[in-house]
């Protein structure tokens, strides 16, 4: 290593005497002095000042960047927030693209707008926006389960085919009144009439399914029949546009035949040429190690093909998306690696594009009358009274109760992303002009987000008629946990911590992953996968155990509903710490500490086995419920009981130690030395004494055996307090 070392530095001193040298010689024979006198020195002798750096940011693709990072940030937050108040995350980044456009920002900061999003940029952003579009196709298309169709029972097609026909004949009596007001010149009636019929059936299959996700109804009929109707429809929409978008580019019904058949023709080559051979490929390319570059790249070279055959013949590339999507094969690995591949660059970078260049062109400012508001609110409840009262006629026709049938209108009513997707098309095609596109939008917009509280209100009153259940005698103990290692462990000390021979107890075990972009399919296999060495370990132990799976960002909010639903005994979470911090309680726990009912206990494991020897650390200001715990692990006679009291013993203290079924040993400040420590399984302390123990100690906690942390509840401990 030393001779390496040595050779190196030899190699760095001779090559740069040699560069030196050389300079030195070029200088000496006047060759600086021969300057082309075309080069303009002063951007460089002013230096990088603000009109400099203003310049360079406004080429390309200086621009471009600045533009994808206010993007970002503008949809990630909005996101966010919206996220928070129960709505789904698209309805943030369509309301990030509002703000960005000129319907606030260039109406607030038209100087700004300008600068950041300049005329000339636009078109940039529209075509990448589209390129996030044929992915996302793709994706909806993978998502979208064939067998639905074959497993759809007549209530699902009766019902499906309701929610189309009733909102697409309210869209072209609408489109009636609405055309020689708004109308492009240009558009024939029928066009208009048309489209206008094709937004009003418009449901949102991908928002849907992740609402359906959310509220914990993928298993339940509702859910189930909520998926079904929505996929059948999302097909026979796209099919009503594919004609629509046919006879708009034609002019007329008769010269859209040819276009017609065509896409016919494509659809038949697609289902029995294509889709038979990517579903051989699939059986051999089914995992990650086999999936080469070439395979991906036949995968990428169908979506593009397939786009550019739909758009050469006359519909949208749109469409050959989705139907490569469709085709692919419905091995589940298959679809995850390709998911993975694509979902993430579209979503977060790409579909955020398509958002702010739908806001780019909406100009809410248009509607600047009573008149055009009373116009716009006319097509929000059309379109809100169409899905939803042809869903829920449909439904009720059908035999499906009232509870069923309201939430069914109210899921299909959601519209979206696929909404917005359609109106462009709408926009570019020049069926809509900038009002009633804007009014469209805000349609969108309303449909989506009234949603949820539609959800909400239903809920309510359901739970108003159904009588309170009385709750049976069976000790409930929840885990909730991110990592599925961390799952085990977490039973592994419940288990040990009350004897279940003594009583019936229930295991509930909570698995929360932090994606609400999940896909029902993606979904159904990480809750297979999360909980396999939970079952395992609760099988062989014999201990009766269900389990929970919920994909939200919210993690705080959805443990303590689910705490909330299922009325635990206690609640047993693993440590966090915040990105920013050391403290074992810190991130989410702090909020599920101070808003939860019920006993939290907090574990921060360190080689973690078996409970031989128990320390408990007293401090005597309200934390005697810990011997309470001890009590529950003294089921196990070969345990050993350490006590240490952080303050001079009162005889209220005194009389928590002589617990004459428990024998504890009290030990002094001078034992509690590592080597003791080390001796030493667990450690039980109290949540608001934890942090001035450990600073008392002076030891990172990484020193300490494995903590269980305790906070006392509002509602206490059912098992505790008999």
């Amino acid at each position: 290593m030393k001779k390496s070392l040595y050779v190196y530095t030899i190699l760095l001193i001779v090559g740069l005497t040699a560069i030196l040298a050389f300079l030195s010689i070029g200088q000496a024979s006047g060759m600086d002095a021969i300057k082309d006198t075309s080069i303009d020195h002063s951007a460089v002798n002013q230096g990088l000042n603000l009109q400099h750096i203003t310049e360079k940011l406004l080429r390309a693709p200086g621009i471009l960047i600045l533009q994808l990072i206010i993007i970002m940030i503008t949809a990630r937050i909005m996101g966010y927030l919206f996220q928070l108040i129960g709505q789904p995350l698209v309805i943030g980044e369509i309301v990030a693209g509002l703000i960005l456009g000129p319907s606030v920002m260039g109406a607030f900061t038209p100087e700004i707008s300008e600068f950041i999003f300049p005329e000339k940029s636009i078109d940039i952003l529209q075509q990448l926006s589209q390129l996030g579009l044929i992915f996302f196709m793709f994706i909806i298309g993978m998502e979208l389960d064939l067998q639905t169709f074959r497993r759809s029972a007549n209530k699902a097609i009766l019902i499906s085919i309701a929610s189309i026909i009733i909102p697409f004949i309210s869209g072209v009596i609408l489109a009636y009144y609405l055309y020689d007001g708004f109308a492009p010149r240009k558009i024939q009636f029928t066009s208009f009439a048309l489209f206008m019929g094709t937004t009003m059936c418009i449901t949102a299959f991908p928002i849907l399914a992740r609402i359906v996700q959310e509220r914990k109804l993928t298993k339940t009929p509702v859910g189930t029949m909520a998926i079904s109707v929505a996929a059948i429809g999302d097909v026979v929409a796209w099919c009503i546009l594919a004609v629509v978008i046919a006879i708009v580019k034609s002019g007329d019904i008769s010269h859209s035949i040819l276009t017609i058949g065509l896409s016919v023709l494509y659809i038949f080559l697609m289902f029995y040429l294509v889709k038979p051979f990517m579903y051989r490929l699939g059986r051999v390319y089914s995992s990650r190690e086999s999936m080469g570059k070439p395979i991906v790249a036949f995968v990428f070279l169908l979506i593009l093909v397939s786009s550019l055959f739909t758009e050469a013949i006359g519909i949208h590339a749109l469409f050959g998306a989705f139907m490569a999507g469709v085709v692919m094969p419905e091995h589940l690995n298959f679809k995850r690696i390709f998911t993975e591949k694509i979902e993430d660059i579209s979503l977060v970078i790409l579909l955020p594009l398509f958002f702010v260049s739908t806001g780019l062109r909406t100009e809410v400012g248009l509607i600047n009358s009573g008149h055009l508001w009373l116009i716009c609110s006319i097509i929000i409840l059309t379109a809100t009274v169409g899905k939803f009262g042809g869903t829920l006629l449909a439904s009720r026709y059908v035999g499906l109760n009232w509870n069923y049938s309201l939430t069914l209108g109210v899921l299909m009513n959601s519209k979206g992303l696929m909404e917005l997707i359609v109106l462009n098309i709408g926009y570019d095609l020049g069926i809509l002009n900038p009002e009633i596109f804007a009014m469209m939008v805000l349609m969108a917009l309303a449909t989506t987000l009234l949603t949820g509280p539609g959800l909400n209100l239903i809920h309510f009153f359901r739970q108003k008629k159904e009588p309170s259940r009385i709750r049976e005698k069976t000790y409930k103990i929840m885990l909730s946990f991110a990592n599925p290692k961390m799952g085990v462990t977490l039973l592994k000390l419940a288990h040990q911590i009350i004897s279940v021979k003594a009583c019936e107890t229930m295991f509930t075990a909570l698995h929360i992953s932090p994606r609400s972009d999940l896909s029902p399919e993606d979904a159904m296999v990480f809750e297979k996968e999360s909980f396999v060495p939970i079952r395992r370990y609760s099988e062989m132990n014999g201990l009766t155990m269900s389990t929970i799976y919920r994909n939200t960002n919210d993690i705080h909010g959805e443990i303590l509903h689910t705490c909330k639903m299922e009325t635990p005994d206690f609640l047993i979470l693993g440590s966090a710490r915040s990105v920013f911090s050391t403290d074992i309680l810190g991130g989410i726990l702090k909020r599920i500490i101070s808003e939860a009912t019920c006993d939290v206990l907090i574990f921060n494991e360190h080689n973690f086995h078996k409970i031989r020897s128990v320390l408990i650390v007293y401090f005597g200001n309200g934390d005697d419920y810990l011997f309470d715990y001890a009590k529950m692990l003294n089921h196990d006679s070969g345990r050993k009981f350490y006590t240490y009291h952080r303050e001079p013993e009162s005889k209220r203290s005194s009389g928590a130690f002589n617990h004459p079924d428990i024998p504890m040993v009290k030990v002094t400040e001078s034992i509690l030395q590592p080597s003791f420590l080390r001796s030493i399984d667990l450690v039980l302390i109290s949540e608001g004494n934890w942090k001035a123990f450990e600073e008392k100690q002076n030891l990172p906690v990484n020193h300490f055996p494995s903590l269980l942390i305790i906070h006392k509840g509002r509602n206490g401990n059912r098992i505790l307090n008999g």
